[in-house]
């Protein structure tokens, strides 16, 4: 482009945040993504903004939010809930060298902040909302240590990675990965209850783990990799209330990518031979309908209401889709984009989070919605409930992080590293007051 065509967009440009600013009181470097903006200022041979893709550093304004933030209220009792490590100026928590010495966690409910304590030693990716309270695994000396809200809950002779958690108001189970040992166990209130020195948990890694509950059942799935006459094989089982059963697969299973349990039926979510994807629940499979060349990846299954949905990526030459399947493997939703890091299914459809390097886009269906840059710490600095998306960025420069609503606006900034966001619903145990 040429420096009078530069200077005339600059310029175009700054007079039309100017505007936006005055319009909608919004402050900061944040912008919506629209494609009409630049294709109007870069008339006669540049390129449109769906061509630029993720390069382009500035971002315009939608004029009016889509209609689908009208008019949705959250179910009563429910809440946003923001975990915040608080660090030192000037300290370094990418690389963390002093393990987070002189941090503080803390929590926010629906933007005040209720609880602060010292984070020293904790882990920012094990500790975990549930129910509406904190927990924080501790792991030192050969022990692991729980704390609900900073209060010391229960601990063990042993050191492991906690990897699920949840809770009914009372008991706490949990799902920890041994690294010197090798294998898992699953624990209620801190006793021992299921281990296995070989088998791998199924569920994301990044999400919230494998262990979950089916109305008052205690469920998780796990894998051991075998070798069978297919070549590479998975063994499954699953483990309901700590009995153990296996779930039978047929020989062209070659992998296994998720498992839930739901009303008390288990579905298992597999990869096989042909490239593709199968489901299998209540002695049926449905295998996920391929074209020529193309190959299904990253399986992962969902629940809305009562139904269960698989989601993954679809690829086919050229092209590669974020997709959504019913448990009839009938499409339900596709996004044509190479690649989405995460989705996040609601009432009302489907937003995803589109990450490259420190530039992030967020997703309604697909269109974009929000557009920024900064930092995501992990998939579970984001969560939508109905018609809603939150989303926690941490800003370029470091040192702060800030929650966008899915209508651009700003729900709050804080200092330090937003590493949780989640609606949560709080249940007391029986002996508070």
């Amino acid at each position: 482009m040429t420096t009078p065509a530069r200077k005339l967009f600059q310029a175009g440009f700054f007079v039309y945040i100017f505007a936006e600013k005055l319009q909608w009181g919004m402050k900061g470097k944040f912008i919506i993504a629209a494609a009409l903006l630049p294709q109007f200022f870069f008339l006669g041979g540049c390129e449109s903004f769906k061509d630029l893709g993720l390069e382009g550093r500035p971002r315009a304004y939608i004029k009016s939010p889509p209609a689908m933030w009208d008019g949705y209220l959250p179910p009563e009792g429910s809440a946003l809930y923001v975990t915040c490590f608080e660090y030192p100026s000037g300290y370094d928590y990418i690389r963390d060298t002093l393990h987070g010495a002189g941090a503080k966690v803390a929590l926010y409910r629906d933007g005040e902040k209720i609880l602060s304590m010292p984070a020293d030693g904790l882990d920012p990716d094990e500790c975990r909302v549930v129910s509406g309270h904190l927990y924080t695994p501790l792991r030192h000396g050969g022990w692991t240590e729980l704390r609900r809200d900073g209060e010391f809950l229960f601990s063990y002779d042993s050191e492991e990675i906690l990897e699920s958690l949840v809770s009914d108001g009372e008991s706490v189970a949990t799902l920890g990965r041994r690294p010197s040992e090798g294998g898992f166990c699953c624990r209620l209130d801190g006793v021992e209850k299921f281990t296995s020195s070989r088998g791998i948990p199924i569920g994301p890694s990044d999400g919230p783990g494998a262990l979950h509950m089916d109305d008052e059942d205690y469920v998780f799935f796990y894998r051991i990799p075998m070798v069978g006459a297919s070549g590479k094989k998975s063994l499954c089982y699953m483990v309901k209330n700590w009995e153990e059963s296996q779930v039978s697969l047929p020989e062209d299973i070659i992998g296994i990518y998720d498992a839930i349990c739901k009303d008390g039926t288990a579905y298992v979510c597999a990869e096989n031979l042909a490239g593709g994807g199968s489901l299998f629940y209540e002695g049926n499979r449905v295998d996920i309908l391929l074209g020529s060349g193309a190959k299904v990846t990253s399986l992962r299954l969902f629940t809305i209401g009562s139904k269960v949905y698989m989601t993954g990526f679809y690829t086919a030459p050229g092209k590669r889709y974020r997709m959504v399947w019913d448990s009839a493997a009938a499409v339900r939703y596709r996004l044509d984009l190479y690649d989405s890091n995460w989705i996040y299914p609601s009432e009302s459809g489907y937003f995803c989070i589109d990450r490259r390097e420190d530039d992030i886009r967020c997703f309604f269906g697909t269109g974009i919605i929000l557009s920024t840059y900064g930092r995501l710490w992990s998939s579970r600095c984001a969560d939508c409930l109905g018609k809603t998306m939150y989303m926690s960025v941490i800003d370029e420069g470091g040192g702060t992080s800030t929650l966008y609503r899915s209508d651009g606006t700003v729900a709050m900034t804080v200092g330090g590293v937003i590493t949780e966001v989640c609606y949560s619903t709080l249940i007391l145990p029986e002996d508070d007051p």
